[in-house]
């Protein structure tokens, strides 16, 4: 019963991540704006919402066991770079491979791959550094997660600097399928856009904490500790929204909002 209720905070992500990508992809283009914004902005930050939560409530708000609390939320942090780069990685090469075939390229646009990867690069070696300071450092860890955010809000700017250049290009996010809540009756405008993207960030959040506690209950019951269990496990439904985002848009030939 309660693998099925795992499974079933799964599936409750693959529907969230559908719903939000789109109503990302109407947002952008009621807006007019580039699917660089759109990805690597719009989409980074709501995907990413989970991957971000979990941690946060395993250890502020998670189960009354503070340990096993603790490690859910390491594990959590650990393992979801693990998945990213070898599953997730695996699986947009499928999603490439079946829609393009083994000659299939990956094109997304250049200047704004380039700006995503300098960025994440600054930023990587900042928290790599912070690994190795002290704990007694304390002002010093907060001078680098000063600058971290001051890195981000300077790439926030420069990325919506170069968006209505990239939309003159023929960059600007288009959406090919209907708003899902008009299938419902509703109207298409930017209020209902912005109900469902909100619906979906709600599904996503509610899908990453039923997997805290079914995790904490998993783990006795398998004989291994929650640390590994997260390690393998959390990641799934922390990096599932990011990775059938980016699939979903592979496969209608959207590189650029999947590799934002």
């Amino acid at each position: 019963m309660l693998f099925l209720e795992l499974f079933g905070y799964l599936v409750i992500i693959l529907v969230a991540a559908e719903i939000f990508v789109n109503a990302l992809e109407h947002l952008g283009e009621k807006l007019k704006i580039s699917e660089g914004v759109t990805g690597s902005l719009f989409a980074a930050v709501g995907t990413a919402m989970p991957e971000t939560l979990v941690p946060l409530l395993a250890i502020f708000a998670g189960t009354g066991n503070a340990q096993i609390s603790e490690e859910i939320g390491v594990g959590a942090i650990l393992g979801a770079p693990l998945m990213l780069s070898t599953l997730s990685v695996s699986l947009m090469a499928l999603a490439v491979l079946k829609k393009r075939g083994i000659q299939g390229h990956l094109t997304p646009e250049r200047s704004g791959l380039k700006r995503d990867l300098d960025f994440f690069l600054m930023a990587f070696v900042l928290a790599l550094v912070a690994m190795f300071i002290p704990h007694g450092e304390g002002w010093v860890r907060a001078a680098i997660a000063f600058v971290m955010v001051l890195i981000y809000f300077v790439y926030v700017m420069l990325t919506l600097r170069a968006s209505s250049k990239l939309v003159e290009d023929g960059h600007a996010t288009e959406a090919d399928s209907p708003m899902l809540l008009t299938r419902l009756g509703l109207p298409q405008n930017l209020f209902f856009i912005i109900v469902q993207l909100a619906l979906g960030l709600s599904l996503l959040v509610v899908g990453a904490k039923g997997f805290i506690h079914g995790v904490e209950e998993a783990a006795p019951m398998i004989g291994i500790s929650a640390l590994l269990l997260s390690l393998l496990i959390i990641p799934i439904a922390t990096e599932l929204p990011e990775k059938v985002n980016s699939i979903l848009w592979i496969r209608k030939r959207k590189d650029t909002l999947a590799f934002g």
